[in-house]
């Protein structure tokens, strides 16, 4: 009877590596320029609603929330564009 316990364990995908160096890149580029093209609006937003003593979590959840958000989609949308072109390459020789 096999062992199902370690059946979660994958070993390296090399595709996954290269999808999350690209997201961490992409990460480092992108999220500054996300976020300060979204901070005035979102400063406004919280010192309306919440008040001027919110600012000061408001500022560094946001840089959290586009950095979180930033690397997550980027990672996504990478794995799917190596996925792709792997695809296109396997249909193009073989």
């Amino acid at each position: 009877m096999p062992d199902h316990r370690n059946m979660s364990r994958q070993g390296y995908d090399p595709k996954r590596a290269m999808a999350f160096a690209l997201a961490v890149v992409a990460t480092f580029f992108g999220a500054p320029e996300l976020y300060h093209l979204t901070i005035g609006f979102v400063m406004a937003f919280a010192e309306r609603h919440y008040g001027p003593e919110m600012l000061g979590a408001v500022l560094i959840g946001w840089a959290a929330i586009i950095a979180a958000l930033t690397f997550f989609s980027a990672q996504i949308s990478f794995d799917m564009a190596i996925v792709s072109t792997l695809l296109a390459v396997a249909m193009r020789f073989f």
